[in-house]
């Protein structure tokens, strides 16, 4: 048992059901209640992301007019730019930032918040965090009950794990129709690479970018049909985190990581995620013997990375090295996770981090994170 009286299998009903909602914008509300339930709270959604078309704010148990009332709080709220540098997925709340007197003492505080009913110990994650667009997650605990105790604290980091790669692959995914027939077919116009793979990492399905990837042989392969990649243990890994999303887990964690690439290109970005039961049998309608445990996006960074690595380059002065590195810093976890991301030791990424620090004039990450967000 995780939290309260939810047990292990209605948790990964629950998981699935993010990853469904994922591929189908239309199931939110729904789902954002179950998160309610589940945790104890609740829970205000948004996401902004204008050069995807997504803009929501969503909240299924929070009064729909104190929710638009936020908006026009937006200018007034101290709490908004706090949590800026906090990597998506990592949970948060006020007093990691401010006390807890200093908070009650502001505007926003006794015109907006206490009105509404709210603890002052929230539960927050960013949901993304990009050059513009950013996504938040708040569950509000009400007043007048207990503040939420460690397993719902854990549930609620569990559960934001999932809801950022669901949010990531929305924004992929929106403009298209995959929730019928047509959906794989939709697929193949997506610039990333999109797979279907079973819990052996044996593919069902490929789009055109992933099948282009896997015929390079610079990176991602097939061995005897099986997921792997050109360096042994990146396909050790990739198997790994495709193995976890299988439905005999009841974690189905899946997780991120980066395949190096021979040729001395940039790393692709893998992101591994369960898939909806649900949402498979609709895509997959003629493969029902068939059932898929994770899908696997492909990212190329180079087309749109080159451009702001020679930004950076221009306006800090910093090595080609550099500036990669602090494009990577920017998807968070650190920098340890960061030179794991780019196959680098420690050692060169805090020397890395260190020149530029100095080249920026920031002694931070979370600092450099907000720096280069704002550019």
């Amino acid at each position: 048992m995780l939290s309260g009286d939810i047990s292990d299998d209605a948790v990964l009903d629950l998981v699935g059901a993010i990853y469904d909602t994922a591929l189908d914008g239309s199931r939110w509300a729904n789902v954002l209640a179950r998160i309610d339930d589940a945790i104890g709270g609740r829970i205000l959604f948004g996401v902004y992301d204008p050069a995807n078309g997504l803009s929501s704010l969503l909240s299924p148990r929070i009064d729909p007019d104190r929710v638009q009332d936020l908006l026009g709080w937006a200018p007034r709220n101290p709490l908004l730019p706090l949590g800026i540098g906090r990597a998506p997925g990592e949970v948060f709340t006020i007093g990691d930032f401010i006390t807890r007197d200093a908070f009650t003492a502001t505007e926003y505080y006794n015109e907006w918040w206490q009105p509404a009913g709210f603890d002052t110990e929230p539960l927050t994650t960013n949901l993304l965090v990009d050059h513009n667009a950013t996504g938040i997650l708040t569950s509000h605990r009400p007043s007048n009950l207990s503040p939420y105790d460690g397993k719902a604290r854990r549930l609620f980091a569990t559960l934001a794990q999932h809801l950022v790669r669901a949010v990531a692959i929305q924004r992929r995914t929106h403009q298209l129709d995959i929730t019928g027939r047509a959906a794989l077919a939709g697929l193949d116009g997506l610039d990333q690479g999109f797979i279907l793979a079973d819990a052996q990492a044996h593919p069902a399905f490929v789009n055109r970018r992933a099948r282009a990837l896997l015929e390079g042989g610079d990176s991602i392969m097939l061995e005897a049909g099986t997921l792997g990649a050109v360096k042994a243990e990146d396909g050790l890994r990739l198997r790994a985190l495709i193995g976890s999303c299988s439905t005999d887990n009841p974690e189905r964690i899946g997780g991120e990581m980066s395949l190096l690439r021979p040729s001395g290109r940039m790393p692709l970005h893998v992101q591994v995620t369960p898939v909806g039961s649900e949402w498979a049998e609709n895509a997959m309608p003629l493969a029902s013997a068939w059932r898929s445990s994770a899908m696997v996006l492909i990212t190329d960074p180079e087309p749109g990375a080159n451009a702001r690595l020679e930004a950076l380059r221009e306006r800090y002065g910093l090595t080609r090295a550099e500036a990669a590195f602090a494009l990577e810093i920017i998807k968070g976890g650190g920098r340890k996770a960061t030179a794991e991301r780019l196959g680098i030791t420690d050692g060169t990424a805090r020397s890395h981090l260190s020149k530029i620090f100095d080249k920026t004039g920031v002694n931070r990450q979370a600092e450099l994170v907000r720096l280069l967000l704002q550019r």
